[in-house]
């Protein structure tokens, strides 16, 4: 189990902050930044961002090297009598569109959307499904969020989830901002909760007719009716509204 914890509070400034504690052994740990993403086709991990890396153990820190081979990777030095390195990275979401999906715009002085695999390591060895991820997050005062990730517990703006895969990890990104809306698309009796959670650069711009949150809740049904089942417990549609961050999935 890896626990990850992200501060957000410099959202606004466009810079991400990541602690990762690591179970280690001595010897050699060898650690990966996401390189190949679901959904996006190509090496895109966007490692270029990636600033501020150190590593240590008991507060000492420790030799590593970038490898010689593969930018992605990381040898990390751990002393004898160690079990657990402490990984700080920091993350510069692009100021300007660019390639490769989540490594474009992701961020407003507004609104932030987290994909998680731009703030993690991971160790060689094992699938993304053998590893558990422990995460957290930090939010700028006042900002609020969704995702389809399970939360644990939230005090103010630190939020903590439950326990999941590496892979349900990626796959739950999560969408913060100074203004979010949430609508409900499904009511208690029409079987997994479904919203969607609506991120904006204004008050003003969540302001949609209620026939725009009409035709939201007939594709749902719709789905309902030619899929037959609902393969998931429950169901979160994010969506930015903003001129300012990429378009992607």
């Amino acid at each position: 189990t890896v626990t990850l914890s992200v501060d957000a509070s410099d959202a606004p400034r466009k810079i991400f902050h990541a602690q990762l504690r690591i179970p280690a052994k001595p010897g050699t740990l060898t650690l990966y930044y996401p390189k190949w993403l679901p959904g996006e086709h190509g090496p895109t991990g966007p490692i270029t961002d990636l600033t501020g890396l150190k590593f240590t153990a008991n507060g000492k820190t420790l030799k590593w090297r970038r490898d010689l081979l593969d930018g992605y990777t990381f040898h990390v030095e751990v002393p004898e009598g160690e079990s657990e390195v402490t990984a700080d990275l920091d993350y510069a979401s692009a100021v300007a569109s660019e390639p490769g999906y989540s490594s474009s715009m992701s961020a407003t002085e507004k609104l932030y959307v987290l994909s998680w695999n731009t703030l993690l390591l991971y160790p060689a060895g094992y699938g993304s499904d053998q590893l558990t991820y422990t995460a957290s997050l930090r939010l700028p005062a006042g900002w609020k969020f969704g995702t389809s990730l399970h939360v644990a517990s939230q005090a103010g703006n630190d939020i903590h989830f439950e326990p999941v895969s590496l892979t349900m990890l990626v796959d739950g990104p999560v969408i913060a901002g100074e203004y979010l809306k949430v609508v409900a698309l499904t009511a208690s009796s029409e079987g997994p909760p479904t919203e969607i959670d609506v991120a904006a650069d204004s008050a003003a711009a969540l302001d949609a007719p209620p026939e725009v949150w009409e035709h939201y809740r007939n594709l749902v049904k719709q789905a309902g009716i030619l899929f037959g089942a609902q393969h998931y417990t429950n169901y979160h549609f994010l969506l930015t509204l903003s001129d300012h961050v990429a378009h992607f999935g």
